[in-house]
């Protein structure tokens, strides 16, 4: 199986590339632009390329688009700094057939590369830690999730908002104007009101409330949405509890 590697970072790159030649991959090429990859034949057999995630940009499933539509018969890897779910689900829509963190473990990346080389597709490890989290949240009783009354303060809506957009803390201390330390104290809290015990599930269980309609996140503050009977502008913290208690 024929290797091409398009990562602008050198050190990544370069890191990439002698990881698989040293794995017994046959090494194509190695660029730092998708621009660079060689022209190839239609019918020559499939090869892999392994494409970082500065050249995905904000439009990673149009980049694989465009890759397989110059290389029909490629399989491509996404190897990007950073998971994200809404992200590695529309690359996976688009073609590529594996989404993994460029801090891998060598031994995981080369596993990875060795099963999309016979075809197989790849999901990253984080997706069974996120399903773990959603097994545990969707095994509460609808009506505890629904009707709790968590009974959280504007600052800790704000950071539950931040979490449901997979901030770090550094991130949404700076966003909210608060320090980090007062950003670990608000998610300690947070996590005892949801009964949730990490981070992740506190994001799922916001997901969750907000799917169910009766509220949704916008610029990481929960606000109440425009629900049937009631009145656009209320909002407030007596509105959040009433509704996540109707």
């Amino acid at each position: 199986m024929v290797v091409s590697v398009a990562i602008r970072n050198s050190l990544i790159r370069e890191g990439v590339r002698r990881i698989l030649s040293d794995s017994g991959f046959d090494l194509a090429e190695s660029v730092d632009a998708l621009e660079r990859l060689s022209p190839r034949s239609e019918t020559e057999a499939a090869h892999v390329i392994v494409v970082g995630g500065s050249l995905l940009g904000d439009e990673g499933a149009a980049v694989i688009a465009d890759v397989l539509h110059h290389f029909p018969n490629a399989r491509v890897v996404a190897l990007v700094s950073s998971f994200d779910f809404n992200e590695m689900a529309t690359i996976y829509a688009a073609g590529a057939y594996a989404y993994f963190l460029d801090q891998v473990p060598y031994q995981s990346l080369v596993a990875m590369m060795q099963m999309v080389a016979v075809g197989q597709k790849v999901a990253p490890p984080e997706i069974i830690a996120l399903l773990d989290n959603l097994l545990l949240i969707t095994e509460f009783p609808a009506q505890q999730r629904t009707a709790q009354g968590y009974d959280l303060s504007d600052r800790e809506w704000d950071v539950l908002g931040a979490l449901e957009r997979g901030l770090p803390n550094k991130t949404i201390s700076r966003d909210i104007g608060i320090s980090e330390s007062a950003v670990k104290a608000t998610v300690k809290s947070l996590l005892k009101k949801l009964s949730v015990s990490n981070r992740t599930q506190a994001a799922v269980l916001a997901r969750e409330l907000a799917n169910q309609g009766r509220a949704r996140m916008i610029c990481g503050r929960q606000i109440a949405s425009a629900l049937p009977g009631l009145p656009h502008h209320l909002n407030g913290e007596s509105t959040r509890r009433d509704i996540l208690q109707s």
